[in-house]
């Protein structure tokens, strides 16, 4: 007769060491979307603008100092060289700026997906937090913003906001002193998240004075 008593003994304290290492990043799991602070892209793009030009800046630009998600211990926060960062493109780079971020976000991989298949893939994002030492995959999918109007209850939300993942904010056509008021809203989520958080201003007055360097992103066209 087979002594299966340590065999049972190690798959217990196997189970027991694995729920102990993804216990600090269990609450992760319960981080929803801000619709507070945020509103997601309402419409996917008709067909793909196609300025490739602009869409390698926007990638280009996103990537730089978000870090790579990964942490050595569960219970680390990732390293974020450049918390916050902020461009600018012209109104005209509308339909471009929108099929990027519908992109970046993954809508394209749940259209592209049967109903089951996009729940799979909808329960694989969400658990994504529980692989701390995992660095963040080319295709992993941001959280996305599109802001037409900013009113003061959406500031206010957005200086108590915490990225539950990477971010794109694209505040479109701002008035001349909305997005130097919502970069400073988005400062506590700078200095108190572990997340890259990604301000793209569409249009807007290219003069006003911005507390943040601007990277001026430019169309093909």
């Amino acid at each position: 007769m087979l002594n299966t008593g340590p065999a049972i003994v190690a798959a217990v304290a196997v189970a027991v060491a694995a729920l102990l290492a993804v216990a600090p990043r269990l609450s992760r799991l319960r981080r929803r979307y801000d619709a507070a602070a945020l509103a997601p892209l309402d419409d996917a793009p008709q067909a793909n603008p196609g300025d490739e030009t602009l869409k390698r800046q926007l990638g280009a630009w996103v990537a730089d100092g978000a870090g790579s998600g990964a942490t050595l211990l569960p219970w680390s926060h990732p390293a974020v060289p450049l918390a916050l960062s902020c461009a600018r493109a012209p109104q005209s780079a509308e339909a471009s700026v929108r099929h990027f971020g519908y992109r970046l976000a993954g809508y394209h991989q749940l259209d592209e997906r049967s109903r089951v298949g996009g729940l799979v893939y909808r329960i694989g994002v969400q658990l994504r937090p529980l692989l701390w030492f995992l660095p963040r995959r080319a295709d992993a999918p941001w959280d996305d913003a599109w802001l037409t109007k900013v009113d003061q209850a959406r500031l206010a939300a957005l200086a108590r906001w915490l990225p539950r993942r990477p971010t794109l904010i694209v505040l479109d056509d701002p008035a001349d002193d909305l997005a130097a008021r919502v970069i400073h809203a988005l400062s506590h989520a700078a200095q108190n998240g572990d997340q890259p958080v990604r301000l793209l201003i569409l249009g807007g007055n290219a003069t006003a004075a911005l507390p943040l360097p601007v990277r001026v992103l430019k169309t093909s066209h």
